[in-house]
């Protein structure tokens, strides 16, 4: 292979496609199909993927037509405006959620009557979002999308209707036509050479699997743009001499490439740029003056800085060098960043935008005069509970707007809980956060060990490598009880001693072992908050605080009602321990 050939080669690390389709009345008087696509700049490609969709107005609605238009063009509008964070499917989802809503209330929908006078927005819809090696496929109605892989042909999406005899089907999914929406979702991994078929009843009812076999078939390598438009004309003009005698719309999306980056390649990436050296005050790092070494660690370095153009303070975060062939850590450090961009919220950090031109790699951060959590509880070891509620407060809006936007942290420790002299809350460092748009893609590293503070880190994070918003909530529940009472709510592990198999090795220790003055209430809130099981936890960051706020005499009739055994398991087993032995100490005397 020649260094040409590999230089090319070693290039297409994006996903690359195209598109053709066409639409025609058919023998209609209107048309109310309709198909939008777009591929977005290559940035938004990689968070937000390419977006095709078809929409089939149905026929007996009075607005068919221009429901069929708005649902294409306004999914991929807003789908396009959803956070870059968010998942493929829960930003389909909001936008479809949305989209069905408007629709069923311009109908005149009321208690499942219709209101003869309201025009009727009834569309079915498809639609497949391709992102990194992944299509994702979103179906509600009759319209239909077909995979073309290797001269094979197969239809994924399954039509929403019931045969009638000597009648039309019968439609029974449509956008606009329930409060309540069902939409089908599909994951296909996608392939150099795979061709995609969405297609209205007008073409699929028509035209067999053999003759759209035979027609892509004849479909030159690697297709322009105008090789899928002129195939799709002939889909339609093939459905119309077959009797087809309604709307004919076919929409054709190519995949020329994949993404196909080697982990050598993306490790080379995260080390583009150079690791600073340990910096002096007075040093000069690009526009930053150093004022004082804030922190100094093995892992990473802080430094308060000044902007020599503004002279205005920020904080200097940069990675240290015995990292500089950790891949992992350092995409987790540029992760860092890329998310303190985007996210807003008075009790986050804020991390400002990077220096694309620098040569060195860190970022700069707001500067929060203050202490953290850790130091807060050295200084106020038995806090109020008032001052406890004023703290998880602040700190669940924070959670709260990770969670909007499909984000964990992962990594919630007092260390990691900023204090500023006014007692606002900055949630800090969160390189290890989990990105949902990011885990996506197949251009990061995949974690091999849970990440997280060992006693803070969620139980199910421990054993199965998970993580999601309830995993923050048992981090947040082990800090609230440590808050109170300067302790852990389970048996402290060392790291050589994590040998937890299932969540039933794991035995609360009731607060009240600590600080016996605190209610029950507090215990039973803070039991559930730090369960094991996370199907046994709070389902919302508010229902926890709502309980801190509260007390819940609902818990603690049905704590007093519970068997001694299932109270406190530890003590009933020490007592049973200690007749017998009270027994056994009588029978020797004896």
């Amino acid at each position: 292979m020649t260094t040409e050939q590999q230089t090319a080669q070693s290039a297409v690390v994006d996903l690359q496609l195209c598109f053709g389709g066409f639409s025609y009345k058919g023998l209609k008087a209107e048309n109310q199909d309709a198909f939008a696509a777009i591929i977005p700049t290559q940035q938004e490609l990689r968070a937000k993927g390419a977006v095709v969709a078809i929409a089939d107005g149905v026929s007996s609605a009075s607005k068919a037509a221009e429901a069929s238009q708005l649902a294409v063009t306004q999914f991929i509008q807003e789908y396009l405006a959803t956070p870059e964070t968010w998942s493929t499917q829960k930003s389909a989802a909001k936008v479809l959620t949305s989209l069905n809503n408007w629709l069923y209330s311009q109908s005149g929908f009321v208690d499942a009557l219709v209101n003869q006078d309201s025009p009727q927005w009834l569309t079915t819809f498809s639609a497949l979002i391709a992102k990194s090696t992944t299509a994702y496929i979103f179906h509600v109605g009759d319209t239909r999308i077909t995979k073309y892989r290797h001269q094979q042909l197969e239809v994924i999406t399954r039509d929403h209707n019931r045969k009638q005899i000597g009648q039309r089907d019968l439609l029974t999914r449509a956008l606009g036509a329930d409060s309540h929406l069902e939409v089908d979702v599909y994951q296909v991994d996608l392939q150099a050479g795979d061709l995609f078929m969405l297609s209205c009843d007008g073409i699929h009812d028509y035209v067999s699997k053999a003759i759209f076999k035979t027609l892509f078939d004849g479909l030159p390598l690697s297709p322009a743009k105008s090789d899928l438009e002129a195939l799709s004309e002939k889909i339609v003009e093939t459905a119309l001499e077959r009797g087809s005698h309604d709307n004919v719309t076919c929409l054709l999306v190519y995949i020329d490439a994949v993404p196909n980056r080697k982990l050598a390649e993306i490790e080379r990436d995260l080390s583009s740029k150079a690791i600073p050296p340990a910096l002096k005050v007075g040093q000069q790092l690009d526009d930053y003056l150093v004022k004082k070494v804030i922190h100094a660690s093995i892992r990473s370095h802080l430094y308060l800085v000044i902007d020599v153009k503004t002279s205005k303070p920020y904080v200097l975060k940069a990675p240290s060098t015995n990292f500089s062939d950790d891949a992992i850590y350092l995409q987790g450090f540029m992760r860092e960043a890329w998310v303190g961009e985007r996210i807003k919220h008075v009790n986050v950090m804020r991390v400002l935008p990077g220096k694309q031109d620098s040569q060195f790699l860190y970022h700069v951060c707001e500067y929060i005069k203050g202490q953290t959590l850790g130091e807060w509880l050295h200084d106020n070891p038995k806090p109020s509970i008032a001052q406890v509620r004023d703290i998880m407060k602040q700190v669940i809006g924070a959670l709260r707007s990770f969670q909007r936007l499909d984000l964990v942290h992962r990594d919630l420790k007092p260390d990691n809980i900023m204090i500023d002299e006014y007692g606002q809350i900055k949630l800090i460092d969160y390189g290890t956060v989990f990105v949902a748009s990011l885990d996506e893609n197949q251009e990061t590293i995949k974690e091999q060990v849970p990440h997280g503070s060992l006693n803070y880190i969620a139980p199910e994070t421990l054993l199965h490598m998970q993580a999601d918003y309830q995993s923050d909530l048992f981090s947040l529940g082990v800090i609230c009880y440590e808050m109170l009472s300067g302790e852990l709510p389970y048996k402290p592990m060392q790291r050589a001693e994590v040998t937890i198999k299932n969540y039933s090795d794991m035995q609360y220790r009731s607060i009240k072992q600590f600080r016996a003055e605190l209610p029950l209430w507090l215990d039973l809130s803070l039991q559930k908050a730090t369960a094991a099981d996370p199907k046994q936890r709070y389902r919302a960051f508010s229902e926890f605080f709502s309980d801190l706020n509260k007390p819940s005499a609902s818990a603690v009739e049905a704590y007093n009602n519970q068997p001694w055994l299932q109270r406190d398991p530890v003590l009933f087993w020490q007592s049973i321990a200690a007749l017998l032995f009270i027994g056994l100490v009588v029978s020797l005397v004896n």
